[in-house]
């Protein structure tokens, strides 16, 4: 695959399930998706140049900017987390907390200082502001990740990105190798996506991952060369997509804003758990020299502790999960139609529960699985 589809107009959602979300395929939309979002209208002002029609080009100018005194004012009591994009801090990026306020005035100055700090997975939309920038496309509307962690839990996987010109994310998969959208409200972002199957290719002999896919040290990784990187300019209004399992690193080019989710449904969950199950394996290799002091119970807790706190979710997770879509997918039959809507943004539900039986199926084999679960 030498280049990402390119969509003027938004797909219809079955060609997007078809060609993206079954096909684990990259897609870039066009700005006719978000134009109507608050967003785009109120946290931004045009510049006098405009971005080349190329999508490739690398030498394009933002179109817009960032409105600094409407978010600062907007948001400025807000506490937020920052990245320090030129202190690495073991595979990621320092963070510190500032506020708001102080990372605006920072932003603002550009230079050194806008490079520097990058605002990261900021969960902006529980503030009353930012619930009302936005509202999620209907090709993504199938979230089983929100869905679950926002009915359950005081976490969300709905985030804002805010950075300036040089500021950047390391090489990385996504969380729980789910899915991520991402929707540029100003700037452009420079995309270098990898396809899963050159995993083996970033690494170095203790499974290290590269690190900035711009300064990679041949002798530590010999494979890297061998590579074939995609790469693609979001540039002002646009939406990329990123399936599972892609590896990417990304670079902002001018003041950038983006709104992005993290999300998984039918068409990934499996791979969201061969995922699990992979950092399981690790978990209790790491934890073999204590094993034998421990009964399996025990043993068995201790991983799924630990797996929490190194993964972000363990067995219980996935399977109150899988519960909550499962009562959510059996409510449509005594609906009387009344989800037609949310019905035609997704796949068959038969293919859904069937899914979720199997997979029920597959954690249940795991010895210890019934009684950890049953344990509050």
């Amino acid at each position: 695959m030498g280049k990402v589809p390119y969509y003027t107009d938004p797909p219809s959602y079955d060609v997007f399930l078809r060609d993206h979300l079954h096909a684990n395929v990259p897609a870039v939309l066009g700005p006719k998706l978000i134009a109507h979002w608050p967003a785009r209208k109120h946290w931004i002002r045009p510049l006098d140049r405009r971005s080349s029609s190329s999508q490739d080009d690398g030498s394009m100018q933002p179109a817009s900017e960032p409105d600094y005194a409407y978010l600062r004012h907007a948001f400025a009591d807000t506490e937020v987390q920052v990245a320090v994009c030129d202190e690495r801090d073991f595979t990621d990026q320092k963070r510190v907390a500032m506020g708001f306020g102080e990372f605006v005035d920072h932003w603002e100055r550009g230079s050194q200082d806008g490079s520097r700090y990058y605002l990261k997975d900021w969960h902006f939309a529980k503030t009353a502001h930012g619930s009302q920038a936005y509202t999620v496309p209907d090709l993504f509307a199938d979230d089983w990740m929100n869905e679950y962690w926002m009915q359950n839990t005081d976490d969300d996987y709905r985030f804002s990105y805010m950075g300036g010109d040089g500021s950047f994310t390391p090489l990385h998969a996504d969380v729980y190798r789910s899915y991520s959208w991402s929707c540029n409200i100003c700037g452009i972002k420079k995309w270098t996506l990898f396809s899963p199957d050159q995993e083996p290719l970033l690494k170095d002999k203790l499974g290290n991952l590269v690190y900035d896919v711009r300064h990679v040290d041949p002798q530590q990784f010999p494979q890297f060369a061998k590579t074939r990187p995609i790469v693609l300019y979001q540039r002002d209004g646009e939406t990329v997509f990123i399936p599972s399992n892609w590896f990417h690193q990304v670079e902002n080019m001018g003041a950038t804003i983006s709104i992005n989710h993290n999300w998984m449904n039918a068409t990934n969950i499996e791979t969201c758990f061969a995922s699990l199950c992979r950092d399981l394996d690790d978990v209790e290799r790491s934890l073999e020299d204590v094993q034998a002091s421990m009964d399996a119970a025990e043993f068995t807790s201790t991983c799924q502790h630990v797996l929490l706190l190194h993964s972000g979710w363990n067995w219980r997770t996935l399977h109150e999960l899988l519960a909550c879509i499962q009562r959510r997918l059996l409510s449509y039959d005594s609906h009387d139609g009344g989800d037609d809507a949310a019905l035609a943004r997704q796949p068959p539900v038969a293919w859904q529960l069937d899914l979720i039986a199997s997979l029920q199926a597959c954690l249940a084999k795991y010895p210890h699985f019934a009684a950890y679960v049953a344990i509050e």
